[in-house]
């Protein structure tokens, strides 16, 4: 042991801090933090002048030279919440997509996540005035009695101090909490959020777990009672602790048969918070028993099941036309996953697929699923992040955020409609969500299936490059059929229509009255919200553009706004027009609003329902749209392309694409392949079940050769034309690309710091090879009050631009600066 006057080692961690910095900082830990300072937990650090919370990444670091190093000032975890794992998948995002370390940290950890350390404490009058039990209740309760309102971190650090513990060991911080927890249900003690509301997210409830891993001595506790043998089977094969009115619901006992076990030792009790429920994020799901698989899925699925069985890393694209049973194939993987004691994370692109596909996964795999999305309310986030960290939770479900679920032992990874766009994050960190998975997969020995009706041309590439194994179906459920497809000319209507506005072609009237006619049900794609994307004034051309981004706000007939979808600013819509204050405001071009107002004018008999961002704000109205139209109540559902991906509607006949243009005159590299993409995916939500299926779609350029591919569900022909587009004009999947975006409130300043850095990129090296191109004005030059200036490089070898960017970048920029690693839009 050393002596009072022998030096110590001073302990250093590498700690994440959510600022935009690339680089993690070092701090010293006090002497009191030493027993809980691990990697993986949150901690109170100063920044500057500031206080902010980050993760450790590693202890015991070295000290970077010229640094006076400052301490931390507390460890508010008791245990890390973040696995060693996603601390190394972290590091990994923060390096690849050359983001700030601290903001990746920022994505993995759910911003509602309660810090143990920064919980506090209070006496209640009842244990003010009470007698503690105890040397450790009396120290707490003497502690908290001297400060009134004490943070749990506080309240550690003074009880060790005062039981002759310093610094305190790990157990003792782990006794505490069952002190407290015990205080708090005898009615002594408060446990509430910094803010001193006066309680934690919900009410506890009591809960209890077996006193003991002897099964058959528990057993033998019980004597010849039989409810109190169910009760302690029910816990042992549960293999977790539940509460009291679970286990008496379950073994089909009363309350006084737990409180005989555990006055007999077989059981301990404590508090727990009462679950949230998420029935408002589920549609009604139908337990049913699988499927019988039909060859082609059943050969797929034994591919995934042998995979996962391995215990080695393995990729599949999982391909075939919209309504084969994709969806059952890698539930059977699921399955398999489960059985072996480990967990899956199911990644979807849209929050709105998650309550249709949540509720057919609660209704195989029960309470073991959990929701991670950023429609669940703060303390339902932390709920599930802490069931699915605990092990309670093995199947996990949300969009591209839920690559960072913290489950045990993965073994399976599946990355549904993984052609989307959605799976990339648009501000930092810029990460992919599918990509993300695939390294992670990769990195724990997993399984990764990458689920698609049209998959993206980069994982085709990949399949014809050996990366990832194909899994092809090749029937559809049902009748069998793929949808006709029904191509209407909008040049060659009668009356003449500017390209927007809201048109029902006499031949998509006559499909719906037909649809109708029989009592089956339609969906009306039109991929634009609100009412009018332009309210214009017909005397001046005013056409109320946002001032902070240059472009006309969309007219929202609901709210009577005029809204900007770009920086969400708003203002009330405009009687007459401000520039010239003439009446002769004009909605111009449809949205959804003004699609479902003509189709009840033109149908007036038919229930209809609206599906886009606008109509499911209120919490639970995505899955109560879903369900009307899945029980049948409503007839028509009209909406954005919420309405295109991963639905299963059985009696769905049509559906129509009211304007298939929409994404073909966008200046981005990527238009083409997600306007085949939107119109084969809705084409697929017809005919699923046993109903013959069209599909109407209507343009105005007919000829297109993406239209033409989807009308005749061409996939071939639509690849081999876009790849070699693609190849000619060096795009991925045959180059990689870095989007640097420099943005400022003075034209001049982003323009001339681009120029800066384009002269620094072309200069460099490293550059050799390397097609830098810019700098230029960005499509939409001007957004939320911003200039922006783009500069795109690609090349053959995606390290190599990495490498180059970072050699480049200064470390503080005059303009905001973005960078775009493998970016999915140009805009």
């Amino acid at each position: 042991m050393a002596s009072e006057n022998q030096p110590t080692t001073e302990t250093l961690v590498e700690v994440a801090v959510p600022i935009p910095l690339r680089q993690s900082l070092v701090y010293r830990v006090p002497h009191a933090f030493e027993a809980i300072a691990g990697p993986g937990s949150r901690v109170r650090v100063p920044v500057g002048h500031r206080r902010l919370v980050g993760v450790i990444l590693a202890r015991d670091v070295p000290a970077p030279g010229g640094i006076e190093l400052r301490e931390l000032e507390a460890v508010i975890d008791l245990e890390p919440v973040v696995p060693p794992s996603l601390l190394e998948l972290g590091r990994f995002a923060a390096d690849y997509y050359l983001a700030p370390i601290g903001e990746v940290f920022r994505a993995v950890v759910p911003a509602g996540l309660e810090p143990w350390g920064d919980r506090r404490a209070w006496l209640t009058d009842r244990g003010a005035l009470g007698t503690p039990r105890g040397g450790l209740e009396r120290m707490v309760v003497e502690v908290v009695r001297e400060k009134g309102r004490v943070a749990l971190a506080e309240l550690g650090l003074l009880v060790a101090r005062g039981l002759g513990e310093d610094p305190p060991r790990k157990s003792l911080l782990a006794e505490l909490e069952e002190t407290l927890g015990d205080l708090r249900k005898r009615g002594w003690l408060v446990l509430g959020t910094k803010r001193g509301s006066g309680g934690s997210r919900g009410r506890y409830v009591a809960a209890i777990e077996l006193a003991s891993s002897d099964v058959a001595m528990l057993l033998e506790r019980c004597g010849r009672s039989a409810p109190g043998k169910r009760v302690v089977e029910h816990l042992a094969g549960l293999g977790r602790p539940a509460t009291v009115r679970e286990v008496c619901g379950a073994a089909q006992c009363s309350p006084g048969v737990v409180r005989r076990l555990r006055g007999l030792g077989v059981l301990r009790e404590f508090s727990q918070i009462e679950a949230l429920p998420l029935s408002d994020h589920l549609t009604s799901g139908r337990r049913s028993e699988p499927p019988v698989l039909r060859p082609d899925q059943e050969s797929a699925a034994r591919a995934i099941v042998r995979a996962v069985g391995s215990g080695a890393a393995a990729s599949f694209l999982l391909g075939g036309v919209t309504g084969s049973g994709k969806t059952e194939v890698y539930l059977r993987g699921v399955s398999e996953v489960l059985e072996s004691g480990r967990s899956a994370i199911l990644l979807v692109p849209e929050i709105s697929l998650v309550p249709a596909l949540a509720s057919t996964v609660r209704a195989r795999f029960g309470e073991r699923l959990a929701l991670l999305h950023s429609a669940l309310g703060a303390g339902e986030r932390a709920q599930e992040w802490e069931r699915i960290r605990r092990g309670e939770a093995r199947v996990v479900l949300g969009p591209r955020s839920a690559i960072f679920a913290p489950v045990r032992e993965l073994g399976l990874v599946v990355v549904d409609e993984e052609q989307d766009t959605a799976f990339k994050q648009e501000t930092s960190p810029r990460y992919h969500g599918r990509d993300l998975a695939l390294i992670r997969a990769r990195d724990e020995r997993a399984t990764t299936v990458l689920v698609s009706a049209t998959p993206s041309l980069e994982s085709l590439y990949n399949v014809a490059s050996g990366k990832y194994a194909e899994l092809r179906l090749t029937e559809r459920v049902g009748q069998g059929a793929l949808p006709e497809g029904i191509l209407v000319d909008l040049r060659k209507l009668d009356r003449v229509r500017r390209p927007g506005d809201v048109v029902f072609s006499p031949r998509l009237k006559e499909e719906i009255e037909a649809t109708l006619g029989r009592g089956e049900q339609a969906i009306l794609l039109r991929n634009r919200r609100g009412y009018s994307p332009v309210l214009l004034c017909r005397a001046c051309g005013e056409d109320l553009s946002c001032e902070d981004c240059g472009l006309p706000r969309t007219y929202h007939k609901r709210f009577d706004q005029v809204l900007c979808h770009y920086c969400g600013s708003r203002l009330p819509a405009p009687k007459l027009c401000g520039s010239c204050g003439e009446d002769a405001l004009e909605a111009v071009g449809s949205g959804t609003e003004r699609v479902e107002e003509t189709f009840s004018d033109l149908f007036p008999g038919a229930t209809v329902d609206t599906l886009d961002r606008d109509a499911v704000r209120r919490r639970g109205s995505l899955a109560a749209v879903l369900e009307r139209f899945d029980r049948g109540e409503t007839q028509v559902l009209i909406g954005t392309q919420m309405v295109a991906k991963g639905h299963h509607f059985p009696q769905v006949s049509l559906t129509a694409v009211l304007h298939a243009d929409t994404y073909l005159a966008f200046p981005d590299f990527r238009a083409v392949e997600r306007t085949y993409s939107m119109l084969t995916q809705v084409a697929g939500r017809a005919g699923r079940g046993e109903l013959p299926g069209r599909v109407v779609i209507q343009t105005f350029h007919p000829d297109h050769y993406a239209i033409q591919a989807a009308l005749a569900h061409d996939d071939e022909a639509f690849v081999r034309e876009e790849m070699r587009f693609r190849r000619i004009f060096h795009y991925p999947p045959y180059t990689r690309m870095v989007q640097l975006l420099v943005r400022h409130r003075q034209r001049g300043v982003a323009e001339k710091e681009a120029e800066e850095l384009g002269k620094l990129l072309n200069d460099h090296p490293l550059s050799e090879g390397v097609r830098v191109l810019g700098p230029a004005p960005a499509p939409f030059e001007k957004l939320r009050g911003k200039w922006r200036f783009q500069i795109l490089l690609r090349g053959e070898s995606g390290g190599r631009l990495r490498r180059l960017v970072s050699a480049v970048l200064p470390e503080k920029p005059k303009g905001d600066l973005i960078v775009d690693v493998d970016p999915q839009e140009l805009l």
